[in-house]
């Protein structure tokens, strides 16, 4: 039986507008040590995790306005995420799928965007799961493997799956499932992925 190490960590570090170089950097290095561990799946929340707000799962603006509240560092972390190969997607309780997926394109290159898998509840994954009780993020997870499996032929792990969420029930209950999980703070920022990196290593 494999032993999964619980990476919970609280991460607290200063934003910051404008990062250098050395701070894109902290995030590369996370996006490569995600490889050394044999992470496959890197499932990500949305609200208060990719982007810095919660939109309530009903947001009546527009794409553009959501979009200027993606956090850069999770920009970059799909970017480079997706660059080395790391499968990415949004998991997340919000039923806006296509908003979100909009907001995608409008920070990434579409055929970057395209890449990442959007599981939302929508009423058709509500209808498939037949349950009000989705145990955490779990169901998504599934969901997203299931989506990998199928069109690329890769099987993926319990272990070889991170979730980042700002909801720390959803990290326990992940890590509970044999996953690794983050806890993500609001003041996430660049810096906080040095830390990441430490616990996923150990």
């Amino acid at each position: 039986m494999c032993c999964v190490v619980p990476c919970i960590k609280m991460a607290t570090s200063q934003s910051s507008d404008s990062p250098s170089k050395e701070m894109k950097a902290e995030v590369e290095s996370f996006a490569v040590a995600l490889k050394k561990k044999g992470i496959k799946l890197l499932a990500l929340d949305f609200d208060k995790t990719l982007v810095d707000i919660h939109s309530r799962g009903y947001w009546t603006q527009d794409a553009q306005s959501l979009a200027s509240h993606v956090r850069p560092c999770m920009k970059d972390l799909l970017l480079l995420t997706i660059g080395k190969g790391t499968f990415t997607a949004i998991v997340t309780y919000s039923s806006q799928a296509g908003l979100i997926k909009e907001v995608l394109q409008k920070v990434l290159a579409k055929k970057v965007a395209k890449k990442v898998y959007v599981i939302a509840n929508t009423p058709e994954f509500m209808t498939r799961q037949g349950m009000s009780d989705l145990n955490g993020k779990e169901a998504h997870i599934t969901a997203a493997i299931s989506a990998i499996e199928k069109e690329h032929k890769v099987s993926v792990k319990d272990n070889e799956v991170l979730l980042m969420d700002d909801d720390l029930d959803n990290v326990r209950k992940a890590v509970s499932a044999g996953h690794y999980g983050f806890h993500v703070q609001q003041n996430v920022d660049y810096s906080s992925f040095s830390s990441f990196e430490t616990m996923l290593l150990l």
